[in-house]
């Protein structure tokens, strides 16, 4: 039987501080059941998530890509596929692209994209930088009471403001082909699959599945129709 790593997404309500959990993927349980029934499944949380302890310092994706590495050496382990969900599947994306290109990746509505738009916060000079950090900072927990930035720890919080900004468009088409699986909900709202496939090479559209009717939690929502496309 294959083995498969999965990474989770970022859920605030896998934050340490609001579960009791010890498992980011409870949530996601009949997923995972399924997907034992072909694979060795090994699973692993994230700093801050379901008990984990955290860094001093915020991260950045790379260090979540070499997480995933000092995991794997650690336990010991081998996987054939590394699955990552939404987050998940940029850290997945990045462990290719950084570490080892000749993982096999599958990715279930990865965040890998910001859908072409660029908010005029981020267009500011350098010396103004802390002033809009910290402005920005207030109005996601103050104003629109981002749920991330809210239940999230001074960690949790920096490091979402880091990882929210990724764009993996380019680092995704330099994987070769034959080694990434991509699932989309037809209706995801997190990240526009149109988008992302008019980025991508042709090459990499024919890696691309459209799940009917899907929206961002299709593990949920459209279980069996995943499985048979991982499956296969």
């Amino acid at each position: 039987m294959k083995s498969i790593l999965l990474l989770h997404g970022w859920n605030d309500e896998n934050y340490t501080s609001m579960t009791d959990s010890k498992d980011a993927w409870e949530n996601r349980k009949k997923f995972v059941n399924e997907l034992e029934k072909h694979f060795k499944v090994y699973k692993l949380n994230f700093p801050g998530f379901c008990g984990e302890a955290e860094p001093n310092k915020p991260w950045y994706l790379k260090d979540y890509a070499h997480y995933v590495f000092d995991y794997l050496k650690k336990n010991k382990l081998q996987v054939d596929y590394i699955l990552g969900y939404s987050f998940g599947g940029a850290v997945a994306t990045m462990y290719n692209s950084v570490i080892d290109p000749s993982q096999k990746i599958i990715l279930i509505s990865p965040a890998i994209a910001r859908n072409g738009v660029t908010p005029k916060i981020d267009n500011v000079p350098v010396f103004l930088r802390p002033l809009r950090n910290t402005l920005r900072d207030l109005y996601l927990k103050k104003i629109i009471k981002n749920p991330y930035m809210v239940n999230g720890t001074p960690f949790l919080s920096k490091t979402y403001q880091n990882i929210v900004r990724i764009e993996l468009i380019n680092e995704l088409n330099m994987i070769k082909p034959e080694l990434v699986t991509i699932i989309y909900g037809e209706n995801d709202r997190m990240v526009n699959p149109n988008y992302v496939i008019n980025n991508l090479d042709k090459a990499h559209q024919d890696r691309v599945h459209i799940v009917p009717n899907g929206e961002h939690d299709i593990a949920n929502t459209h279980t069996n129709e995943i499985i048979s496309i991982i499956s296969k």
